[in-house]
């Protein structure tokens, strides 16, 4: 695909608008908007501040944008590890 970048990263998501359906990963240096749409295991996690997630990063509309987003532990499940 053209303009994409298929490198995985690592980030926790920091901030989540449940309403609007969007919110923002850091991925230690940035952050990076997201749609919940893009969270292929959104369906076992409820969507919050502090999840552990993967992603791509590709162009958005307004700068870039992580997809492809497969959440990894919650902030509970790390402190229990």
């Amino acid at each position: 695909m053209k303009n994409r970048v298929d490198t995985m990263f690592e980030g926790k998501i920091v901030r989540y608008n449940k309403n609007k359906g969007f919110g923002f990963i850091n991925d230690g240096e940035n952050d990076i908007f997201f749609f919940a749409d893009s969270i292929l295991n959104r369906e076992d996690f409820y969507i919050q501040e502090g999840l552990t997630t993967t992603f791509e990063v590709a162009p958005g509309y307004k700068g870039p944008q992580a997809v492809n987003i497969t959440i990894t532990a919650s902030d509970e499940e790390e402190s229990t590890n």
